[in-house]
């Protein structure tokens, strides 16, 4: 990894809104991006000081949101298949499979906002000059200190092939987010349970608990600016992301006893298997280890059809005595 300073980098004012596929200029957290001589490439960026999603938690002391972190690095890598690999305007990217490895809970504690970026190329593939694909590794700092690593794995195709993949498991067109606003369902979890004080931010439908697993509903919050950014045709990512830590922390709240308000999500690795449709109910089942420190595993499922698997960890930022 490359230890190349990022002081002139700018971080007063954001990259332009295109170039990490925002509509929304408060959704831009990007500041600034470089190619380095080694292959890889720097960004910085500016974590939210008050946002209705990232900032609604009831973490004591106050954390980062990691998916803020994770959002950071979705933006720079967006920006990196543009300015560092080229790729055209018109291609669609894919994520299939991503990471997120949080050191140190400890270093979400919120003492800083400016990101600092270092991303390397662990994978490239191309056809006729066009990358196809690409695996990114991303360390993550704030200030003096390393808050983890992300990896994503992206596929990029051409509106036709992406046309092809889009419906390969559709026979009508999928319909657009923002078609949807008047139906959103509305959750009745207290969003406490979940670590979180706005309702609107709460994706779970009428969780229960079995021994030790979780089977929910999946809340597509289609009117949520925050997690729709603009119209989508499918569930992105980062939703079921979202609500895979929900499903682990009321999990841990209600087999461990463990306060919401002192847990944070360590780790995350997630594997898309298709499009999750906005059409069609989507179950989230979440299944603990035997104790709160083991891996949770969580599956989203769909007409039958898993659409992604993830497993997540979480951990505590209660300091341990005498630290």
């Amino acid at each position: 990894m490359t230890t190349i300073a990022t002081e002139r980098l700018s971080t007063d004012r954001t990259i332009a809104k295109g170039l990490v596929h925002r509509v929304a200029l408060e959704e831009v957290f990007l500041t600034d991006f470089r190619s380095v001589p080694d292959g890889g490439f720097l960004a910085t960026a500016r974590l939210p000081r008050s946002h209705a999603y990232y900032n609604d938690h009831t973490n004591h002391p106050a954390t980062h949101d990691p998916l803020a972190v994770f959002e950071c690095v979705r933006q720079m890598l967006l920006c990196a298949l543009h300015l560092h690999h080229d790729a055209p305007a018109t291609m669609k990217s894919i994520t299939a499979t991503c990471g997120l490895d949080i050191a140190d809970p400890l270093a979400l504690v919120v003492d800083g906002y400016d990101l600092d970026l270092f991303g390397t190329v662990v994978t490239h593939k191309e056809r006729d000059g066009v990358t196809t694909r690409v695996v990114h590794s991303v360390d993550v700092r704030l200030g003096d200190r390393l808050i983890g690593t992300v990896t994503v794995d992206t596929a990029q195709k051409d509106p036709e092939r992406y046309e092809a993949l889009r419906m390969t498991y559709r026979d009508s067109r999928p319909p657009q987010s923002d078609a949807l606003i008047d139906t959103e369902p509305v959750s009745r979890v207290a969003p406490y349970l979940v670590g979180r004080c706005d309702s609107d931010n709460v994706v779970l439908l009428a969780p229960r608990v079995e021994q030790s697993a979780l089977v929910a509903g999946l809340r597509v919050p289609v009117s949520n600016p925050g997690m729709f950014d603009h119209a989508h045709d499918h569930v992105p990512g980062p939703v079921m992301m979202e609500a895979a830590r929900q499903a682990g922390t009321l999990l841990a709240g209600e087999l461990y006893g463990h306060a919401s308000s002192k847990t944070v999500l360590t780790g995350l690795t997630a594997t898309y298997a298709r499009f999750a449709e906005l059409d069609s109910p989507i179950t989230v089942t979440a299944q603990a280890g035997a104790a709160m420190t083991d891996p949770i595993t969580v599956r989203f499922a769909q007409g039958g059809e898993i659409a992604a698997d993830m497993t997540i960890t979480l951990g505590s930022t209660v300091s341990r005595r005498g630290e």
